[in-house]
């Protein structure tokens, strides 16, 4: 993948500028002074450097001619306001391959982007969202799990799956599953937050006959079930310390006993345990043994809540849209822009699943064929605009600039306010640096 560095010393021009790239599938750091941007250039070894002209310390061509006389052959894009042109136009004959006024327009930069250093392949991007069709979304975030599950997928490390109610930790290690040597075999889930403490043991290693009350025959317990395939133990952190000890043993020494047997029997299986609790915590609380975190945590693989992907709101209703009309042999109907852009307001405490039900619920409650706002639940706008009426007006400004790329007509949009209204807020932080660096 093709590597690029932002050197600006508005650190908002670069996360944003960071953001719009990596949606392009490039690797993108940034720097906001200038020996940063030496030494990260050095490490590096970026294919293009897009530098502001005017940046304290040295300017973009004292900086341009440093990255010459260090052999550093990048090529070169350099932002500048329309008065220093003259310095841009000086830093392209010096070699520099391009220059942008401010504000920027991003789709002039993404195609000179191309031009220069030639579009990102996303064949391997499209080949991993192929293999796992069931995880939905496009975001960054869903992205970076699916790379994660990819790596993970072939090998018999244990892993640690951790995250929110709701937020798809079966889902994840169902996909490890079937992406592994193991696909064949069994793929076993244990909800230990369901099971009695008196029985756990017994249905997770099995009994013989007559061990206990209720033992009539013998059993095979959920290890032996899995045995060459892969186990859950879903919500793992719910168990007590002294089965903790017992599961300790299994995945130290591959074996294990059926309660009220002495026969040791061996196990080859692959242990993935799932928590939505802070597992860490509960270790320096003694609630959890050390010792079986670590063993548990070879591989570790935290799943966003949606509150963190909100961009993947759209494309997860169409989805729950489809599967529900399918399933129920309804027509299926659309949601509008509105509604979606509420709804992308709304934190989900109860994450995927919590969107999943309400998808169901607008299907069924909704008299048209488009959901509109008008559908949504009450307590669903209320806490919107609760939440919307929470931030401070600073924080509004921030919000809206940084999400229209500094565009004020469009910030003014967001806010529901005039742009006179906008340009009133902005005049009463104007001596505020997060404010002057988004309407520079």
């Amino acid at each position: 993948m093709k590597k690029i560095l932002i050197v600006d010393d508005k650190e908002n021009i670069s996360k944003v500028l960071k953001a719009i790239l990596e949606a392009e599938n490039y690797i993108v750091d940034y720097a906001n002074d200038v020996d940063e941007a030496i030494r990260k250039a050095k490490s590096l070894n970026a294919d293009l450097i897009i530098s502001d002209i005017r940046m304290p310390k040295m300017s973009g061509i004292e900086f341009y001619e440093t990255m010459l006389k260090k052999n550093i052959k990048s090529k070169f894009i350099f932002m500048t306001a329309y008065g220093s042109i003259p310095m841009a136009v000086k830093a392209m004959k010096l070699g520099a391959s391009e220059f942008l006024t401010k504000p920027l327009d991003y789709d002039e930069l993404k195609i000179k982007i191309r031009n220069l250093i030639g579009q990102c392949k996303i064949d391997e991007k499209d080949e991993i969202r192929k293999k796992y069709k069931r995880i939905i979304g496009e975001s960054k975030a869903v992205y970076n799990l699916l790379e994660t599950i990819n790596m993970a997928a072939d090998y018999s490390s244990t892993v640690l799956i951790q995250g929110e109610s709701g937020s798809g930790k079966e889902l994840v290690a169902k996909a490890l599953h079937y992406q592994s040597q193991r696909r064949e075999n069994k793929f076993v889930a244990v909800n230990c937050a369901a099971l009695n403490h008196n029985i756990i043991e017994s249905e997770l290693f099995g009994h013989k006959k007559g061990s206990f009350t209720g033992a009539i025959k013998d059993k095979k317990g959920k290890f032996e079930l899995a045995d060459q395939g892969t186990i859950m133990l879903d919500e793992i952190t719910e168990i007590s310390l002294d089965t903790q000890s017992k599961l300790l043993r299994v995945l130290q020494e591959k074996k294990f006993e059926r309660v009220g047997e002495n026969i040791s029997r061996d196990i080859d299986v692959r242990v993935i345990a799932t928590t939505n609790r802070d597992i860490k915590k509960m270790v320096r609380e003694n609630e959890f043994r050390s010792d079986l975190f670590y063993r548990l945590n070879v591989i570790p693989i935290n799943v966003p809540p949606l509150r963190e992907r909100k961009s993947d709101t759209k494309i997860l209703i169409d989805h729950f849209i489809k599967k529900i009309s399918d399933r129920e042999g309804v027509a299926r109907k659309s949601i509008s822009d509105k509604a979606v852009d509420l709804l992308k307001k709304y934190n989900w405490p109860g994450n995927i699943r919590e969107l999943e039900n309400l998808t169901e619920r607008l299907i069924v409650t909704s008299k048209n064929k488009e959901i509109t706002v008008q559908d949504l639940p009450p307590e669903i706008i209320e806490k919107v605009n609760f939440d919307q009426n929470k931030l401070s007006e600073k924080e509004k400004i921030i919000n809206s600039l940084t999400k229209s790329s500094g565009n004020k007509t469009k910030a003014a949009q967001i806010l529901g306010i005039s742009r006179k209204t906008l340009y009133n807020w902005i005049k009463k932080y104007k001596d505020d640096k997060e404010v002057a660096d988004l309407v520079e």
